[in-house]
């Protein structure tokens, strides 16, 4: 495989061995109180044998109050250790280093989380904030401790640090609002407090919205700011996803890659491409955008080896029929998620 989705990609603290990415996914099915099935791990199995330059792991709470769906993986709390370590060690049994996404659900952690005060960029106190920034934090130094070769930030998708970086959902008055710089602080608090805890040498990484809901110029602009600040911060790469990311159907061209168009020509630093890739000539034109890595997701959920098909230059059989985004049950197939998984 000589393509250049199979070379290196030298970063800040890292390189990765190639440029395909496995993006994050949560619908595992974790237990209620967070633990993860068995299964999970032979998921992770089944990826570490693949030509993936690195694989980003489930969408993993960092805090109980931000526990965005009944199914979703946890590192609150030391009693998770064991289970992030199998995670680490199941997925990186190949060499292919593995992040973890960390994230908290924010306003959509209503019904989920147990009962507990549902955060908003608006409602938060200082003091809410600043836990926050510390349960990041000390979720990261799990992730590290676990084996993990670096974490990444959830600011996309509406979750609570996306939403306070959407003006439509953060209205504050305070240093936490109003300007671009100001949105992005609590974002820009979490990556300082993880290079305090963890080590400034620790790969960092963030995946955010290149768009808002009507891709206006005013976020463009704001998006550009956040990225440029990144660069100043030592972020390792920014996944690039969107307003709309779980689309339908089959896509006519990747979903963002007018936005990696865009972004290239205003920030140097490392973008991973997502959302709609299904064959090579995707994958070339998002590398001629100006991505420097490609993330996937539902492709390997139909075919694991979806990267050796691409290289003999075969679609994905993924055909975004979306069943996938429906929740496994405990005692569900251990891998099927798909119901046209390649056999």
């Amino acid at each position: 495989m000589t393509h250049k989705l199979f070379t290196p990609l030298p970063l800040r603290h890292i390189t990765l061995p190639g440029r395909a990415v496995r993006s994050a996914t949560e619908l595992f099915a974790a237990s209620p109180d967070a633990h993860l099935p068995a299964y999970e791990l032979e998921v992770y199995k089944e990826l570490s044998v693949q030509p993936l330059g690195m694989i980003i792991t489930a969408h993993t709470c960092v805090s109980p109050e931000g526990r965005s769906n009944l199914y979703q993986n946890a590192v609150w709390a030391d009693e998770y250790l064991a289970e992030t370590a199998a995670i680490a060690e199941a997925a990186q049994a190949n060499g292919v280093p593995a992040v973890m996404q960390l994230g908290h659900g924010g306003m959509k952690a209503e019904n989920h989380n147990g009962g507990r005060r549902v955060y908003t960029p608006d409602n938060m106190t200082k003091e809410e904030i600043a836990s926050v920034v510390k349960a990041f934090g000390q979720a990261a130094a799990r992730a590290m401790k676990a084996g993990f070769s670096g974490v990444m930030l959830h600011a996309a998708h509406m979750y609570l640090l996306s939403q306070c970086f959407y003006p439509e959902y953060n209205h504050r008055t305070d240093e936490y609002g109003g300007s671009a710089e100001n949105r992005f602080r609590i974002i820009r608090e979490i990556i300082e407090e993880i290079k305090t805890v963890c080590g400034d040498d620790t790969p960092v990484f963030m995946k955010i919205n290149g768009d808002d809901r009507n891709n206006t110029e005013e976020y463009h602009r704001d998006i550009v700011t956040v990225l440029q600040l990144c660069e100043t911060m030592g972020l390792e790469a920014a996944e690039i996803s969107g307003w709309s990311s779980a689309r339908q159907g089959m896509p006519e061209e990747p979903y963002f890659i007018h936005n990696i168009r865009r972004l290239r020509k205003e920030t140097a630093l490392p973008l991973i491409a997502v959302g709609g890739i299904r064959t090579m000539d995707d994958i070339e034109d998002l590398f001629d955008a100006g991505a420097d890595a490609v993330s996937m997701a539902r492709p390997f959920l139909q075919d694991p080896g979806v990267l050796h098909r691409l290289a003999e230059d075969k679609p994905s059989g993924c055909i975004g029929c979306c069943a996938c985004f429906k929740p496994l049950k405990l005692d569900a197939d251990p891998i099927v998620r798909c119901p046209h998984r390649k056999k």
